[in-house]
């Protein structure tokens, strides 16, 4: 047995597993938050039409439901900073797809699509390049001119011309 200091030298081996078990842990408290997020949006939209559905005599009721959607607002912004806190380069990454998605949807106004592959649907989201590479991502969508419009994993939205896509 190796001493140093008179004190015997513990096995490594453990710690690296506690640092493997605490990243593992911190992404599962990360997916946890965002579901916690997703379901808090959910209900806010759900919220939202039902604002809309309220006759405006009923200012009781909507004061109610506005303040609902300003707390669930709340709600959603702490769970944002604690994901900060856990893990701010998740967070950053999380922000980044969320413009990406943004741009995305504006884009996708003027375009008519008539083929999208999302991960969330089917698993599986790429594109191949003619060149052979493959392109993971979120969103990809073909529009009726052949030309593709792609939300990738990093966060960014892309466009690329249909002879370039195989």
């Amino acid at each position: 047995m190796i001493c140093v200091n008179h004190e015997p030298v513990k096995n490594k081996l453990p710690v690296r597993q506690m640092r493997y078990e605490k990243k593992r842990d911190m992404s599962q408290e990360i997916k946890g938050l965002l579901q916690k997020i997703n379901f808090i949006e959910t209900d806010m939209d759900l919220h939202k039409q039902i604002l809309l559905s309220i006759p405006s005599a009923e200012k009781e009721q909507i004061k109610t439901v506005i303040s609902r959607i300003a707390d669930q607002k709340r709600q959603i912004e702490q769970l944002r900073q604690q994901i900060k806190t856990a893990d701010e380069d998740e967070y950053d990454r999380i922000i980044a797809i969320e413009k990406a998605a943004d741009l995305f949807r504006q884009m996708a106004k003027d375009k008519t699509f008539v083929q999208v592959n999302t991960l969330n649907e089917s698993g599986v989201c790429f594109i191949t390049l003619i060149d052979g590479t493959r392109l993971d991502c979120l969103v990809a969508a073909k529009e009726e001119n052949g030309n593709w419009t792609v939300l990738t994993v990093e966060g960014e939205t892309r466009e690329y011309p249909g002879g370039l896509i195989k």
